[in-house]
């Protein structure tokens, strides 16, 4: 079994297409056909049903995919890190963040920086949610993640350094009734109808202030989003209103930000692992504190 077998397995799998594939591959589509004849001889079992008009995944076949196309993942990253070795970059840095609009704003500054002041560092760049970021630092899968004290605090095995520290806000059209107010407290929202962050991909922070606000505001109309992204499109189209922690409230011509009357606070910044050596861990962290230092105050 060769690496250009699986390639061309998890391309025909997911197009299940043989001319699609062939295109994809920079291949003859007899050449696809060749390495799936192959791949199938040398397992004893067939991945895919074949005929003139369609072609189909065979249980086997789902089986295999399901477990190969992480793998050819892996392994092409694993190719590029060692490409970029081979190109004399003197080491990797693996950056996982959650892709909030301020890590959009903030990481291609950080990025930028590197580029012209340390060229011989390459970056891998990964977009995890926060449970997903917490189990790459812990396995060592990434060097550096972005995230919320509260998500790795209870892990002795992961340092943490604080960016900085926020408020929450309620996240409200600019002609809304709740324009004119300095703070808004939790009564306030009784009747108004609001986006919540999915439970299950919610921060305990956050999933503590929702449930204090669900808790009081009971016959509020809920609706939830699993990111800051889809509650952004769902308060553009005037669905409802929104609360976060006032660095990633965002901010542009539609909305006012205007603070929760509550005394709940997010600490938000950099973890790495303890046992993680790499000298530019504590370089990055002191450029980010720099470029994060210029934008909130």
């Amino acid at each position: 079994m060769y690496f250009k077998q699986i390639e061309c397995f998890v391309q025909l799998a997911e197009t299940l297409n043989f001319n699609t594939t062939a295109k994809l591959l920079y291949i003859s589509q007899p050449a696809v056909s060749q390495q799936i004849k192959t791949l199938e001889a040398e397992f004893g079992f067939k991945l895919f049903i074949r005929n003139k008009r369609n072609v189909e995944l065979t249980p086997a076949g789902v089986s295999f995919y399901t477990d190969m196309k992480d793998v050819l993942t892996k392994t092409n990253i694993a190719i590029s890190k060692a490409k970029n070795y081979a190109m004399n970059y003197k080491t990797n840095l693996s950056i996982c963040y959650e892709g909030t609009l301020f890590e959009q704003e903030m990481m291609p500054e950080i990025l930028s920086y590197y580029r012209i002041n340390y060229p011989d560092i390459h970056f891998y760049i990964k977009h995890a949610d926060y449970k997903e970021s917490k189990k790459s630092i812990i396995d060592q899968k990434s060097d550096i993640i972005f995230t919320v004290q509260e998500n790795i605090q209870s892990y002795s095995e992961i340092s943490y350094y604080q960016l900085l520290k926020s408020t929450f806000v309620c996240v409200i059209p600019k002609d809304h009734i709740f324009a004119k107010k300095t703070f808004i407290g939790i009564e306030d929202l009784k009747n108004e109808t609001l986006i919540l962050l999915d439970p299950i991909k919610c921060p305990p922070e956050m999933a503590r202030v929702q449930n204090k606000i669900q808790r009081l505001c009971p016959d509020a109309p809920i609706l939830f989003c699993d990111s800051e992204i889809i509650c952004t499109t769902m308060m553009k189209g005037n669905m409802g209103i929104a609360f976060m922690p006032s660095f990633v409230a965002p901010t542009d011509q539609y909305y006012l930000t205007i603070p929760l009357d509550i005394t709940e606070m997010v600490s938000y910044g950099a973890a790495w692992n303890k046992s993680n050596k790499k000298k530019e861990i504590r370089d990055f962290i002191k450029v980010a504190t720099c470029i994060f230092g210029k934008h909130v105050v």
